[in-house]
C-alpha cells in the first residue's frame, strides 16, 4: 500500500468509524458521550499522518516536525497572506450581504468565555487536521502532480471527510442541512480553501504551521462573523474568483518552488 493510500485509509477508517458510531448513538452534540466521540474522531488526520511519518526516512521526519512548529520558516509577507486567507472570505460575505441590505444576524452573544472557546477549538482543529491534509497528503501528492491538482486531490477528500457530521445533531454541519444550498457551498468552499492553504504552504517554503494557523483563523472567522446563505454565496464567489486568479497567475504552480525561509 502506497503511503498516500495508507494516509487516506487510516484517516477515513479512524474518523468515520468513530463519527458514525456517534451518529447512530442517537444523541446530540455536545452531550456525553457524543462530545468525546466527536473529539476522538477528529484525530483521524493526525493518526493517518503518524502512520506515514513513522515509516518515513529520518531526514523527512525531522524536517516535517520542524515545519509543524517553526515560525521562522514563514516570511513576513506570508503572514499577511495568512490573514487574508483566514478572514477575507467571511468578511467579504458579510460585507457583501450588508451592502445588499441583508446582513446576517449573529446568534450567540460574544463573551470572553465564548471567544476563548472559539479560539481554543479552532487551534485544536487546525493542529490535528493540517499535519495530515496539508502536511503528509500535500507532500505526497505534490511530489507526483502539479500543485493545483495536488491541492484538489487533498481538498475533495477533506470535504468528504466531514460527511458524518451532517448527520450528527448539534454540530455546525448538521445545522447547515444535508443536501441544502449551504451544504454544497460548505463543501465547495473547503475545496477552494485547500488550494489557498497549499498556496500558503508552498509560498512559505513548506511550512505546515501556516496551514494550521490559516485553518484556525478560518474557523474563528466563521464562528465570530455572522453568516447565512446569502453571505455564504458571496464569500464562496469571492473565494472562487481569488483562486482562479491565483492558479492563473502561478500557472498552477502555487509557488511550489518558492525558496524556503532562512533557518
Amino acid at each position: 500500500m502506497s503511503p498516500v493510500v495508507r494516509y487516506f485509509a487510516v484517516t477515513f477508517g479512524w474518523t468515520w468509524t468513530v463519527w458514525w458510531i456517534a451518529v447512530f448513538a442517537g444523541r446530540a452534540f455536545p452531550g456525553f458521550p457524543v462530545s468525546a466521540l466527536f473529539a476522538l474522531g477528529g484525530l483521524g488526520p493526525a493518526v493517518g499522518a503518524a502512520f506515514v511519518i513513522l515509516s518515513a526516512e529520518p531526514v523527512y521526519r525531522r524536517d516535517f516536525i520542524r515545519r509543524l512548529w517553526d515560525p521562522k520558516r514563514i516570511p513576513s509577507v506570508w503572514w499577511l497572506a495568512l490573514g487574508a486567507v483566514a478572514f477575507g472570505p467571511a468578511l467579504a460575505g458579510y460585507l457583501g450581504a450588508a451592502a445588499a441590505g441583508r446582513p446576517p444576524l449573529g446568534e450567540t452573544p460574544l463573551t470572553f468565555g465564548t471567544l476563548a472557546f472559539v479560539v481554543g477549538f479552532a487551534l485544536a482543529a487546525g493542529a490535528v487536521e493540517e499535519p495530515g491534509w496539508r502536511g503528509v497528503a500535500r507532500d505526497l501528492l505534490q511530489a507526483r502532480n502539479a500543485a493545483a491538482v495536488a491541492a484538489l486531490l487533498v481538498g475533495i477528500p477533506w470535504a468528504l471527510w466531514h460527511l458524518p457530521l451532517f448527520f450528527l445533531e448539534g454540530t455546525y454541519q448538521h445545522g447547515l442541512g444535508f443536501g441544502s444550498a449551504r451544504f454544497w457551498l460548505f463543501n465547495g468552499y473547503l475545496v477552494l480553501l485547500s488550494i489557498l492553504y497549499v498556496w500558503l504552504c508552498n509560498g512559505s517554503g513548506g511550512s505546515i504551521l501556516i496551514a494550521i494557523l490559516a485553518h484556525a483563523g478560518t474557523n474563528i472567522a466563521g464562528s465570530l462573523i455572522p453568516q447565512d446563505t446569502l453571505s455564504d454565496m458571496i464569500g464562496f464567489t469571492a473565494t472562487l474568483i481569488a483562486v482562479i486568479l491565483l492558479v492563473w497567475r502561478t500557472r498552477g504552480d502555487l509557488h511550489r518552488h518558492a525558496r524556503r525561509a532562512a533557518a
